[in-house]
């Protein structure tokens, strides 16, 4: 309030141009915002490959970004994004990359060598099984057939025992001529 009863400084007068510097200063912007966007996608243009193809370069490009988003003016509201940006590159750059996927020839190859493997064992699987179930039959047929000679020895075991026992009641009872 001093300023303005002071009768000094009421002596100086405020001139308002009219829209001709405000027009110089916006071209002028207007300029170097092109500037910075072309040298910005130069840039990424550039580097991208590079960091792409050698993760650990990341922190260098980012650095170098970093550098010449400095030197625009017009940029500075976007720094603050520029270093988020830049730390989530990074970030994703030291994370391990996912193993490269399969061609869909490498795809088919695979499943028809497990298809192949599979029916292999199926077939393995269904030989073994007649194998045992030929053993089994062949044993069974085993089992009756000596189940049949013990009965034949059992038989004529008995047929000799009787025989046997004929013998010995003829011997003690001779048989007598009929006169």
């Amino acid at each position: 309030m001093a300023l303005l009863r002071d009768g000094m400084t009421r002596r100086f007068r405020i001139d308002i141009e009219t829209d001709s510097t405000i027009t110089g200063d916006e071209s002028q912007e207007r300029n170097d915002r092109t500037q910075f966007i072309e040298t910005t996608t130069k840039f990424v243009q550039a580097w991208g490959p590079i960091v792409q193809a050698n993760p650990d370069l990341a922190p260098l490009a980012g650095g170098l970004l970093k550098f010449g988003l400095q030197a625009f003016r017009t940029a500075r509201p976007l720094e603050e994004l520029f270093d988020e940006t830049v730390d989530k590159l990074e970030a994703k750059a030291a994370q391990p990359k996912p193993p490269p996927q399969p061609s869909p020839d490498e795809v088919i190859k695979s499943e028809t060598v497990q298809a192949k493997g599979q029916a292999e064992i199926m077939k393995a699987r269904t030989d073994a099984a007649a194998s045992m179930q030929d053993a089994a039959a062949k044993e069974r047929a085993a089992q009756i057939d000596m189940a049949g000679k013990v009965m034949d020895h059992q038989h004529k075991a008995a047929e000799h025992q009787m025989a046997m026992e004929r013998a010995a009641v003829q011997a003690v009872n001779p048989p007598q001529d009929p006169v």
